[in-house]
């Protein structure tokens, strides 16, 4: 009877596999340091990319801005300088503007409405400032509107149309102060030192620090 001889275990095969195992767990291991250690650092820098971008662009928007609002300034003086004439803000008798003279009013500030009406992309604090200056303009029209419908109007109504044009003008000053405030705060952000673009001269200054200081 032959007997039966039982052949032994091959050696290479736990070795091998073994092997392949580590060489598999060895690459994750590898991929996943990599991706830990470059992944972030990729994405923080592409932030940081897109974060200098946006100071760049704000950068640029606070210059046209300031600007515009140094135009409608100038440009408005005028209007507002009529408007005081025809009723004084410490209510006492004004001189009672013609027609001509408030037509000319309402389109010197339609031409501001539309330098406003284009919002271009800019963050918050120029945003701010935009929409403050932009929502003083309108006011004024307001105003402008009352003093127009203050010209065919009869006493006594005539008188409180004209009331009614003085206190939206002293709004829309107050909402240009706010403007002007949120202005200076982002040229100073920005670098560029202090602004004071005041819409009233009579106002009192923004603060005590001279035009263009803390400039960096």
């Amino acid at each position: 009877m032959a007997k039966t001889v039982k052949r032994p275990e091959p050696t290479w095969k736990p070795a091998a596999a073994g092997a392949v195992t580590a060489f598999v767990l060895g690459v994750a291991v590898a991929f996943l340091l990599g991706a830990w250690t470059s992944g972030p650092d990729a994405t923080e820098r592409r932030i940081a990319e897109l974060r200098e971008a946006e100071a760049q662009r704000d950068v640029a928007q606070i210059g046209a801005l300031t600007d515009l609002a140094r135009g409608t300034r100038d440009r408005l003086t005028p209007v507002l300088t009529g408007m005081a004439e025809a009723a004084p803000a410490d209510a006492s008798t004004g001189v009672v503007p013609g027609a001509e003279e408030v037509a000319g009013w309402r389109d010197v500030v339609a031409a501001e409405l539309r330098r406003y009406s284009e919002t271009p992309s800019a963050g918050n604090g120029v945003n701010v400032a935009r929409t403050a200056l932009a929502t003083s303009v309108r006011q004024l029209a307001v105003a402008v509107g009352g003093f127009e419908a203050a010209l065919t109007a009869p006493d006594p109504l005539r008188g409180r149309l004209v009331g009614l044009a003085s206190e939206q003008r002293t709004l829309a000053l107050g909402t240009w102060s706010v403007g002007a405030l949120q202005l200076d705060v982002i040229n100073i952000e920005a670098g560029k030192g202090h602004v004071h673009v005041q819409l009233d001269p009579r106002s009192a200054p923004l603060d005590a620090e001279p035009e263009g200081s803390a400039r960096r």
